[in-house]
């Protein structure tokens, strides 16, 4: 905020004009500290980003329709009744960006030291369970279960969170991932060839409300906090066909003997709500009943999701096709309402994904995947006042393998290692960099090109039984 005063103000008003910018330091202070207690889960975006596991990261998430371990709990549930194995898998999943601001010039450029904006890395430690539930049910077909966990930082930063304007940019992705968590089941042969599954992702609203005695220098006592989160489930759910079962029966009636595979799969919108409600009272200067400050803002969104992917075998070989329709205009009202970036106007589109994938089965033992998706960003304002949003067309190539062992040692059990790489390349786009507190306010005070490179190695191990 800007603060312009006459010459011919009084002491006491100016007494009482820093006395109001010390009051909002310490407010601010107080919610710095108090917003890392409220950061309980939320809908960490690093499956619709890099992809949860080698599978999925090595293909681009091509292959997440279609693949049968847990982690079609997030992806497509009812691809968890495509195979009778159950699984017990960790993930180790290391991701380096190097996101770039160029500056074009402008009124007042802001002070970099180089074109890297940022080169933060992003660590995930994922943990998934698949299982076959005999007997649980009055019902002839087979049902399956999986519960999806993921912390970021291998667990050492579980609860992150941030909700920032910049001056020098910020980009709308690719920051840490809060706590994720998912659960859900399938029941396979429901009708001839369909299986049918659904989950849920869990998330948190969370709010604060905070009591407290302040000095001017931000020292308090007599604090009162209290927390509460309320917990939203948001559903997902699938549909896996299997073409030639379905129309041929145990007869082949397709050309070719083929035998494709069709899956319709559904996200639910998920977002993480803080709120923070503070009442300060400093002595002398805001006496009782105090100064109310009330904040609300969004961390991580995931869109609302539908998807179509077609699979076919054609020998040692399968391959997969895939698009998606993400709901990003839906953000627009959630930002409006966000005390943080309200200000800012941001306008979204609606994007189109498409993906395509190649497996390949080299030995009984060796599978040999990869993958590619274009994916348009979803953010249209070129310019957002004090937030300075950056995003830009991406695409996704990877590449990975499955290794299989029938009995791993000790454990005697069949043991899957796999290892996948994949590399984003952010093409170049341009935005304007506006700030109310800039001399050039309401033009933009300077003119940046952004791109970047992503690179994510990931690896699990997967016991199965």
């Amino acid at each position: 905020m800007t603060i312009i005063r006459s010459h011919h103000q009084s002491r006491e008003h100016l007494f009482f004009s820093n006395a109001g910018l010390r009051v909002r330091r310490v407010l601010a202070v107080l919610i710095v500290v108090l917003l890392p207690c409220e950061v309980m889960a939320g809908a960490g975006d690093a499956a619709s980003t890099y992809g949860l596991g080698p599978i999925h990261a090595g293909s681009a998430q091509a292959f997440s329709a279609f693949h049968s371990g847990a982690w079609a709990t997030y992806y497509n549930p009812a691809a968890l009744a495509r195979s009778p194995e159950g699984e017990l898998t960790v993930v180790f999943q290391h991701g380096d960006q190097e996101l770039r601001a160029e500056s074009l010039g402008g009124a007042a450029p802001f002070d970099r030291e180089n074109d890297v904006l940022t080169d933060q890395s992003s660590e995930l430690l994922l943990l998934g369970i698949k299982t076959r539930v005999a007997g649980a049910a009055d019902l002839d077909t087979p049902i399956y279960l999986g519960i999806n966990v993921g912390v970021d930082e291998y667990a050492s930063n579980a609860l992150p969170f941030a909700a920032n304007t910049s001056q020098e940019g910020q980009f709308l992705r690719f920051e840490s991932q809060p706590l994720y968590l998912a659960f859900g089941g399938a029941v396979s042969n429901l009708l001839r060839g369909v299986d049918i599954g659904a989950s849920a992702r869990l998330t948190l609203a969370a709010q604060a409300r905070l009591e407290a005695v302040s000095d001017l220098s931000g020292n308090t006592d007599s604090e009162e906090l209290s927390l509460e989160a309320e917990p939203t489930l948001t559903p997902s759910l699938g549909i896996n066909v299997n073409l030639s079962d379905t129309l041929c029966g145990s007869s082949a009636c397709l050309p070719f003997a083929l035998k494709p595979e069709l899956a319709l799969f559904y996200r639910g919108e998920s977002e993480y709500d803080v709120s923070v409600d503070a009442n300060v009272v400093i002595p002398g200067v805001i006496p009782e009943p105090g100064l109310d400050l009330a904040l609300a803002t969004l961390d991580t969104f995931q869109p609302q999701v539908y998807g179509i992917g077609l699979l076919m075998p054609l020998g040692k070989f399968e391959l997969v096709a895939a698009v998606e329709r993400q709901y990003w205009s839906d953000l627009e009202s959630e930002f409006a309402g966000d005390t943080v970036r309200d200000q800012a106007g941001l306008r979204f589109n609606d994007t189109t994904v498409p993906r395509i994938g190649v497996r390949y089965t080299w030995s009984d033992a060796l599978k040999l995947y990869g993958g590619v998706a274009v994916e348009d960003s979803p953010l249209q304002s070129t310019r957002s006042q004090d937030v300075n949003f950056l995003d830009s067309d991406r695409i996704v190539v990877g590449v990975g393998a499955d290794y299989r062992l029938k009995r791993a040692p000790i454990i005697n059990m069949p043991l899957v290692m796999s290892l996948a790489y994949q590399y984003q390349q952010l093409d170049e786009r341009e935005f304007n960099l506006t700030s109310i507190n800039s001399p050039t306010n309401p033009n933009p005070y300077e003119t940046i090109r952004v791109d970047g490179d992503i690179h994510v190695i990931s690896g699990s191990l997967s016991l199965k039984f």
